[in-house]
């Protein structure tokens, strides 16, 4: 959820969300990516990007550990993305 209000112009995902398409959305915002570095096969990340990594995740497990604590205390109720349209009539 981005709030053009907030005073914290930053944006904490996973490697899933990285790409050139999405900097250009942040950029647009004026809003920083804090967007995970990802590799591949033959690309390695270097020592500077896995750790800028492992501080990204310590700050994302933060918060989504109040929202799992949230979810848990209203009954922990489950619904998957892929199934809300087979579950609405």
């Amino acid at each position: 959820m981005l709030d053009p209000e907030s005073e914290h112009d930053c944006v904490w995902a996973d490697s899933a969300y990285s790409g050139e398409c999405f900097e250009e959305f942040l950029s647009l915002g004026g809003i920083e990516s804090m967007i995970h570095e990802k590799g591949s096969r033959n690309h390695l990340l270097s020592d500077a990007a896995k750790e800028l990594n492992l501080i990204n995740s310590e700050m994302r497990a933060s918060f989504e550990h109040g929202f799992a604590a949230i979810t848990v205390c209203m009954g922990g109720k489950l619904t998957r993305n892929i199934g809300v349209a087979r579950k609405r009539p």
